[in-house]
């Protein structure tokens, strides 16, 4: 431990800074599954390219039944789904979900999404719930998406009552093409990261996207034109910034998109800034970025012995906790002298962009399609 740190800054930086409030009161895999059943059957549960699933169909697969096919994407989705409800019941680890020797508990992921549905939730004034029958939220998500990151969105839709549009690597990899997606899907939620949002800036004519409510920007650093370009092209609209990793399910810190890329840890995460001798990092001074908390990958005993100590996640002992443990998130960043964590670009490996580790668990590695369905079974 650094000797210029006093005793409190030590206790800020361990634990006050380092976590987020204390979970209470999750819903069940169970629970967030069973609400979407008074849901109009006929509305689109999900829908990529040309395919969709409506609450009838997704149900329907998931009672065991199939009805007409919806490409390997969505079929596979409809599948984990499945899987994540049978491993609440015998308290399995989903070990489709995470990176490369590591699995998901059906908590952490009830976890995350719960998460979600909170922030989602946040200025939806403006729109309609009916009690009876959700909320006809249409949730796009313009990442690079895995296993894990479209799991969570769908539980947290199907809770909601809304709806869930994947993106294909085609609608991502053209800006003007993932505007007109989300013009005519009509998506009140959008998710995706900074650099593709900040494209937006490059296009000769700014589309117009009134329908969209939130943005939910991910990543390590906020352009500081976001803001405002977020605002012209959906007015009323509200954004903000968070971080995530393949260590962890959904989103681990959010803040205000106001340039900064300043977070804070969610509720149930823990976010700890060490240097290489894993000691804290004192305020203002750059270290590396470790990941805790409710929605951690855990290691896999069958499989960690092919992985060793060196395995995806590098996970490690807290060193500050008698239980529990940190993966290595590849970021850098440091604390401000009020408690935000500030990722350093320069040296920081952007997790949200969604490579390497990620392209060896999406749906397509799960269960791969064929012919025309590739495209957006890989992406």
């Amino acid at each position: 431990m650094p000797e210029n740190l006093s005793t409190v800054e030590r206790s800020r930086l361990a634990d006050e800074w380092a976590d987020g409030v204390e979970l209470y009161d999750l819903p069940s895999v169970a629970s967030l599954i069973e609400s979407g059943r008074r849901v109009p059957s006929v509305r689109t549960a999900i829908r990529c390219g040309g395919h969709i699933l409506t609450y009838a169909e997704l149900y329907a697969r998931l009672d065991g039944a199939r009805i007409g096919t919806a490409g390997p994407t969505l079929d596979d989705l409809a599948r984990l789904l499945s899987d994540i409800a049978a491993a609440a019941q015998t308290g399995a680890l989903l070990a489709e979900l995470g990176p490369a020797g590591t699995g998901l508990t059906p908590g952490a992921v009830a976890a995350a999404a719960d998460d979600r549905r909170a922030v989602a939730a946040d200025l939806r004034s403006p729109c309609r719930v009916d009690r009876a029958y959700g909320s006809p939220d249409v949730r796009l998500l313009a990442t690079h998406w895995d296993t894990t990151d479209a799991s969570v969105e769908l539980l947290a839709a199907l809770a909601d009552g809304a709806t869930l549009v994947l993106s294909t690597a085609a609608q991502r990899g053209d800006i003007a093409t993932l505007a007109d997606l989300i013009a005519t899907s009509a998506a009140t939620h959008v998710v995706a990261t900074a650099d593709t949002l900040a494209a937006f800036a490059d296009l000769s004519a700014q589309p117009e996207l009134p329908t969209v409510r939130r943005w939910d920007v991910l990543g390590t650093g906020c352009p500081a034109v976001l803001p405002g370009l977020l605002r012209e092209l959906a007015p009323g609209s509200c954004a903000g910034f968070a971080f995530t990793t393949s260590d962890y399910a959904g989103v681990a810190a959010r803040g205000p998109l106001d340039g900064s890329g300043r977070v804070r840890p969610i509720p149930g995460a823990r976010l700890l800034v060490l240097d290489d001798t894993l000691a804290l990092v004192g305020p203002g001074a750059a270290g590396d970025v470790y990941l805790g908390g409710a929605a951690l990958a855990i290691e896999l005993a069958d499989t960690a012995s092919d992985f060793g100590s060196d395995f995806s996640t590098d996970s490690i002992a807290d060193p500050f906790r008698p239980v529990g443990r940190l993966a290595r998130t590849g970021a850098r960043g440091h604390w401000t002298a009020d408690g935000w964590l500030v990722f350093d670009m320069a040296e920081s490996i952007d997790a949200a962009v969604r490579s390497g580790a990620a392209d060896l668990i999406s749906l397509a590695d799960v269960a791969p399609g064929t012919g025309d369905d590739l495209d957006y079974a890989a992406a």
